[in-house]
């Protein structure tokens, strides 16, 4: 391992550990909460040069185990109170995603092939654009440069929902009373310390590695599925394995009455974030004269947005499933639990999931529909 590896990992385990002592101790900062914090530091570490291959076997790891761990901490047992609104918001992203893309459409007139591509990218994230790409027989140029808009775009509307969307949306839509489960009180924040100091789950070293271990094993069977199914399902099977699992073994009361899990699996939700982060790197993209396409895809994601609250307050969605779901469907299942963790919303976790699952499953179809529909 070089240097810059090395230094990859101190910042990424560490940095959770410094951010959760100093929300503790700096009532503002808490205010702010962890995963902005760690994204700005990640963004900072990234302007100031740090890139290393282990970056990416960073995010790698992190995430597929977070989101068992998360799942495993929370007792699920009457989820099936929240489905109504996870149905409504699922159907209601739907709709707003179609419609941006017709009204997007009509005012940027892209080619057929950025429509399809942005719609299955708009439901369910980077897999379905490459799939439309495929079943489109996209020239590989372009899909390269809306891959490149996807991330600029993209993180701009996770920074939004971050720092502004989750409190707008608690202001227009109803909140709801989302407890937390077995993990310890998100409404005081006390989650946040996740794994740096806090002595409220009272886990020892071996709970951590029992959960750590069955974790691990999820992922394990979670790769071991993707082999069984066409290497372009493979992110897909592997979500649906790990959520499948993650949701099973919540139900196993030795698993899920064992302390550490969720504060486990926000540590490394928080390691993922300020990694991410650190990799963002948008100076070189290049606009030029793709400067409409770039709009179009900004008035896809943005549009869907704005439509889906809209319809979330016709039909009275509670404000983190209207935002979770939203996300779900733009950043795709793995970023769910980035969300979840912001909203001090452990519960959301499954929804989010769920609906982002669903998109990974018909995105592709419905990009290849648009594609036909606006040609």
């Amino acid at each position: 391992m070089t240097f810059a590896d090395i230094l990859t990992v101190v910042l990424a385990l560490g940095s959770p550990v410094l951010v959760g002592k100093a929300c503790r101790r700096w009532k503002w900062l808490d205010s702010i909460g962890p995963i902005m914090l760690l994204y700005a530091l990640g963004l900072v570490a990234g302007l100031l040069g740090l890139k290393a291959q282990a970056q990416e076997l960073v995010t790698t790891v992190t995430l597929p185990l977070a989101i068992p761990l998360i799942l495993m901490g929370n007792s699920l047992k009457g989820q099936l109170k929240g489905a109504k609104d996870t149905v409504l918001a699922f159907f209601s992203c739907l709709t707003a995603a179609i419609l941006a893309v017709v009204i997007s459409y009509l005012v940027f007139r892209p080619s057929s092939e950025v429509v399809g591509m942005v719609a299955g990218c708009a439901t369910g994230g980077t897999m379905n654009m490459a799939s439309v790409k495929m079943a489109l027989g996209v020239d590989e140029s372009l899909f390269v440069l809306l891959n490149t808009y996807d991330m600029a775009v993209s993180f701009v509307y996770m920074m939004f929902l971050l720092v502004f969307g989750i409190r707008l949306a608690r202001r227009f839509l109803p909140v709801k009373d989302h407890g937390t489960g077995s993990a310890a009180s998100a409404s005081d924040g006390t989650d946040d310390a996740s794994l740096a100091g806090s002595s409220a789950r009272k886990a020892t070293v071996r709970d951590y590695a029992v959960l750590l271990g069955i974790a691990a094993l999820c992922c394990g069977a979670g790769y071991s599925a993707t082999l069984l199914f066409d290497p372009n399902s493979m992110m897909l099977v592997f979500i649906l394995v790990l959520t499948a699992l993650g949701i099973g073994l919540s139900f196993v009361r030795k698993i899920s009455s064992k302390p550490g899990s969720y504060d486990m699996g926000m540590y490394l939700i928080y390691a993922f974030s300020f990694t991410v982060a650190s990799m963002a790197d948008f100076r070189n993209m290049s606009i030029g004269e793709n400067g409409r396409m770039l709009a179009f895809f900004a008035g896809v994601v943005f549009g869907s947005l704005l439509l889906h609250m809209l319809f979330s307050k016709i039909l009275k969605i509670d404000a983190d499933t209207a935002v979770i779901a939203s996300n779900a469907f733009v950043n795709a299942p793995p970023s769910v639990p980035v969300i979840s963790s912001a909203m001090k919303n452990p519960k959301a976790l499954t929804s989010g999931l769920t609906i982002g699952i669903v998109g990974y499953a018909i995105g592709t179809y419905l990009g290849i529909f648009l594609s036909g529909i606006c040609g």
